[in-house]
């Protein structure tokens, strides 16, 4: 018994301490009832149903109940009479002994017991955040909060295998009250920001600001006490006097006799509440850390890193260090921006908000930046495209993936952003296609031309289109050689004789 509920708040799960218990081999009683074996006690296995019977059982700790438990009969239209057993809320039970008997735990740790599991539950009637740290990869899982619609996100596993777990909101869509999710991001963006959180958190200097604030709220609280002290005294003096008023008083005398004794009886009761007041506070508020404590306080800040950074440590023991000092995450999307913002309350209740840059989209990312375009543009208009592209890589620019530029890409940018090239084609220049128009002939005439150096061309650096210079001469002369020419006959009557 005692290993079980030890293991529960180890752990922190009904599950967690059933399967602790198979991983073990170890096995757990119950009592037979009926049959053969009735009244003995058999050892098998523990099942999730006895676990919290035996958290959920007052009598482990101490107490003697009764009324935990009631029927219900219900008709159906049908006559049909159904019973079904309903639980009893606590102030309604019909027998609460506290102290009855010798307990395995305290009634603090059974308290704790049900706080966690009504915590643990994702079901329950206003549960946002289940508190049990569970398995997989997500860090945050159970801690984050939508800021759209106030929801708890989820987590889904995609890529390959499921090794890339995000966060995702879908309450509002489930329920057709939008079309959209509220918000999805990478997980590992998020963990990243909050694990250095909350080592910022826990660095010495803060820890000393933190036991110092410390040793500013016991010293608050000692002069508080000081007050009830004072206050206990005073009371204590005036219970004294009327009780000396009273013994003095003459029994013959009743009528005074009795108002002596009502206020007595009235100081004694006004002390036993002031009694009562103080030890309540001393208890709830009252803030004392030995100098042991404050010792191992300052020492967290050199080993938590350290274990948080460990490769030992697993995904779900970095989960409980986290929900050791983080209550819950509002996390709230700002589209225009492309970032989000996380608000952290701390479990002192203490908020903290961060801001995470969100990744742009994978359209978004690859597009070249404005101010690389416009230099492009620039260049344009004196440069020639391969120029372009010595001149940015001697410049070290690099395309949106990081690469050294290409003529294609210089190429796309122009196609892109309807930049115009820059012509380097002078006036009195042809190209092959407006001289093979003007003499109606074939462009392969024209190449032949060129290659015979009939006529003047030139390219630029030796690659692109030929451009040809002609004179009133050389004009001339070619047009001689089309109409002389057996095998060249123009195909239109653009002559110039």
């Amino acid at each position: 018994m005692q290993l079980a509920f030890r293991l529960f708040q180890e752990t922190g799960s009904a599950y967690a301490v059933v399967k602790r218990f198979a991983e073990d081999g170890l096995r757990f009683p119950k009592r037979a009832y009926g049959g053969a074996w009735a009244g003995r006690l058999i050892w098998g296995r523990l099942s999730h149903e006895r676990v919290l019977g035996l958290i959920r059982n007052p009598s482990y700790a101490g107490i003697y109940v009764f009324g935990r438990y009631q029927y219900r009969q219900r008709i159906t239209p049908q006559g049909e009479v159904h019973k079904h057993v309903q639980p009893v809320p606590k102030a309604e039970w019909r027998v609460h002994l506290p102290d009855h008997h010798d307990g395995y735990i305290t009634l603090e740790e059974f308290e704790r017991n049900q706080e966690r599991l009504a915590q643990n539950r994702t079901n329950g009637a206003g549960t946002v955040l289940s508190g049990a740290a569970r398995e997989g990869l997500a860090l945050l899982q159970g801690l984050l909060i939508c800021g759209c619609c106030g929801r708890a996100l989820t987590v889904r596993y995609q890529g390959n295998g499921g090794l890339y777990p995000l966060y995702l909101c879908s309450a509002r869509r489930r329920e057709g009250l939008a079309t959209t999710d509220c918000m999805s991001m990478r997980s590992d963006l998020l963990d990243n920001a909050i694990g250095k959180a909350v080592l910022t958190a826990l660095q010495p200097a803060e820890l000393k600001l933190a036991v110092t604030a410390l040793n500013e709220l016991e010293q608050r609280d000692r002069a508080i006490m000081r007050q009830w002290d004072m206050r206990l005294e005073r009371a204590g003096y005036e219970v004294a006097l009327a009780e000396r008023r009273y013994q003095e008083c003459d029994p013959a005398n009743r009528l005074v006799a009795g108002t002596l004794e009502r206020r007595w009886n009235d100081a004694m009761l006004r002390l036993e509440a002031i009694r009562t007041e103080a030890a309540q506070f001393q208890s709830q508020k009252a803030r004392v850390a030995t100098s042991e404590q404050k010792a191992q306080v300052l020492a967290l800040a050199r080993n938590l890193p350290r274990l948080w950074r460990a490769s030992t440590t697993s995904a779900k023991d970095r989960k409980r260090m986290l929900r050791l000092l983080i209550r819950d995450v509002t996390v709230e999307k700002l589209p225009a921006t492309r970032q989000a913002v996380l608000h952290i309350r701390w479990q002192g209740s203490a908020c903290t908000d961060i801001t995470v840059d969100l990744p742009k989209p994978a359209a978004e990312a690859m597009r070249y930046p404005a101010v690389f375009v416009e230099r492009v543009r620039v260049l344009s208009q004196h440069l020639l495209d391969r120029q372009i592209v010595a001149q940015l890589n001697q410049e070290g620019l690099r395309s949106a993936s990081g690469k050294s530029l290409t003529l294609e890409m210089v190429k796309w940018i122009r196609y892109r952003y309807d930049i115009e090239a820059t012509c380097f084609k002078r006036p009195d220049e042809l190209t092959v296609q407006q001289l093979a128009h003007q003499f109606g002939i074939s462009a392969h005439v024209i190449y032949y031309w060129i290659e015979r150096h009939v006529v003047q061309a030139r390219k630029l650096d030796g690659r692109g289109p030929w451009w040809i210079t002609l004179d009133t001469v050389k004009e001339q002369e070619l047009w001689d050689w089309v109409h002389t020419s057996g095998h060249l006959q123009p195909h239109h009557s653009n002559s110039q004789l």
